[in-house]
């Protein structure tokens, strides 16, 4: 049958306009958003589980191939200056290993019930009048998960490191934990950056 109402006046959005699916500027549609949102959400938490798992591996395997004499603070430039007990040592990286990965466990969990008064990102006003604050949340989840992740790599490698500076009979660092280090650096400023520049702004957004 065919529509004989009025014509809809200039600037006004028809029934069919508010049913159609949500396009953003790079021509995604609302769907393309959803399935896009699940894989990330996905992706971020198989990594973050995985990431801990083998953080904490690394510590039961650094039990049994520490010595009894573990340097366990090192310089700038990577030379040990204090030493520990297997045990104190063993003891510190479970510590941080854990602390770490409960951490940010945490933090992804407080994420969807937290107080928005809490949030601070770019547009947070329009994610909410636009009733999309379940996805703001959603994504500051995943942003903590993947950050979690990050810093889960990089606990990973100190253990690493500090069980190759015990063994090696240097007492030192070796190279490639700095090349580590820096690169964990690197992607967290980079994150941050495009957290700020892309993630939650509403017009790069799918606003």
């Amino acid at each position: 049958m065919l529509h004989r109402g009025p014509p809809p006046r200039p600037g006004s959005v028809s029934s069919l306009d508010r049913d159609a699916p949500t396009c953003t500027h790079r021509g995604q549609t609302h769907d393309d958003v959803v399935r896009v949102g699940t894989v990330y959400r996905k992706t971020a938490s198989v990594v973050f589980a995985v990431t801990t798992v083998l953080a904490a591996a690394a510590v039961v395997i650094a039990a049994g191939l520490l010595p009894e004499r573990v340097p366990t603070h090192f310089g700038a430039g990577g030379d040990a200056d204090d030493w520990s007990s297997r045990t104190e040592a063993v003891t510190f990286l479970a510590l941080l290993t854990l602390g770490m990965a409960g951490l940010f466990a945490a933090l992804a969990w407080w994420m969807p019930r937290m107080s928005m008064e809490w949030v601070n990102v770019p547009d947070k006003q329009r994610w909410i009048e636009a009733g999309r604050e379940g996805e703001l949340r959603r994504r500051l989840r995943e942003d903590a998960l993947l950050f979690g992740a990050s810093t889960n790599v990089l606990v990973l490698s100190t253990t690493i490191a500090m069980v190759q500076a015990a063994s090696s009979g240097t007492d030192a660092l070796p190279v490639w934990w700095f090349v580590v280090f820096a690169g964990w650096l690197l992607l967290t400023t980079v994150h941050a950056v495009f957290i700020h520049g892309a993630r939650y702004r509403w017009d790069r957004a799918g606003g």
